[in-house]
């Protein structure tokens, strides 16, 4: 019997839903993911190469104008987007993205403001600096912002969506996190697809233009949504509240570094908890911490975004995040008076 892996499952799917030519799936199988596991050579070279063509898809993310479909795999789960980008002759950043799949929701950015949304909701707008979607906020970036935690390794080549493409890998300085292989358009640098792999190389994620054209101007649509009015700022409720009690956080993976602690009460449950947010540039983990019996329930999810819960001796602690669930335990584990 043929075994056929999660990131073959998942190529197979994109082949089946008409994004990709069905003999492509088979023929990505014998490219493989370069998964984490196992000794490896890395050039300086490489690492050169690797940086300078992580930097050349933030640029292209920033400045270039594009109109693309994507595909976003999570297990049996498929999303499916509309994205399109822009700058205009002002230099007014410009992006929207579109889901095609359930209620009819989207997301507008115009510079650091972005716009949301959902009809169950009243629109609103916040301040950010990149859309919360499927591509990762930190390629916005230049890759200085996550070099401490993970080291980009140019690879080999290949065809993505009738492209060649550049392979460069993110590949983590530990084993506390995941890797991700990401393959870039040779001629624009902008990311084709991407892949979140766990460390024993399961391919927890993956996701890839459909389609995509480059153009000179501004896209149409973009260029409506500009000149139409959005939705007032609105500002966190929880951003100036203060944690109710001194917690110490003993361990953290390397390069992970608080960006935000607040109290709030919890959405549907009601549980007070102490709110702690830590990044690495990359990825986000979020620990809650509580005196309420009501948090003592044990929890244990593993995925691409995994959740446990740890009981201590009178306080609770739950960690959410995109790291292993060993990651997560020993987060949890390490929260002290």
């Amino acid at each position: 019997m043929m075994r056929v892996s999660k990131a073959m499952l998942a190529v197979v799917v994109l082949a089946w839903l008409g994004a990709l030519p069905a003999s492509f799936a088979w023929e990505t199988a014998g490219q493989g993911e370069t998964t984490q596991s196992g000794p490896q050579t890395v050039t300086e070279q490489q690492i050169r190469d690797g940086v300078a063509w992580f930097n050349r898809m933030q640029q292209a993310l920033r400045h270039q104008n594009f109109n693309a479909s994507m595909v976003q795999v999570q297990g049996q789960r498929v999303e499916l987007f509309s994205w399109l980008h822009g700058r205009t002759d002002e230099g007014t950043e410009l992006e929207l993205l579109y889901s095609l799949n359930g209620p009819d929701s989207y997301l507008v950015r115009q510079d650091q403001q972005v716009s949301y949304f959902h009809p169950m909701i009243s629109p609103y707008s916040m301040q950010s600096r990149a859309l919360f979607g499927p591509i990762p906020s930190a390629f916005y970036e230049a890759y200085s912002e996550i070099e401490r935690s993970y080291s980009a390794v140019a690879m080999g080549g290949g065809r993505v969506l009738d492209r060649p493409a550049k392979h460069v890998r993110l590949i983590p300085r530990d084993q506390q996190r995941f890797s991700y292989s990401l393959w870039l358009d040779r001629e624009s640098g902008m990311l084709l697809r991407m892949a979140t792999v766990a460390p024993n190389g399961d391919v927890l994620e993956l996701v890839q233009l459909t389609s995509l054209e480059l153009s000179a101007e501004v896209p149409s649509d973009l260029m409506k949504m500009h000149n139409s009015p959005m939705p007032p700022v609105i500002r966190d409720p929880n951003v100036d509240s203060s944690i109710e009690h001194e917690w110490r956080q003993t361990w953290l993976p390397e390069g992970f570094m608080q960006v935000r602690a607040n109290h709030h009460r919890l959405p549907m449950t009601g549980i007070a908890a102490d709110y702690f947010l830590y990044s690495d540039g990359l990825t986000r983990v979020s620990v809650y911490v509580s005196q309420d019996p009501r948090a003592s329930t044990s929890i244990q999810y593993e995925g691409l975004e995994s959740l446990y819960t740890h009981r201590h001796r009178d306080f609770s602690v739950t960690v959410v995040g995109r790291l292993p669930m060993e990651t997560l335990q020993r987060i949890a584990a390490s929260v002290a008076r």
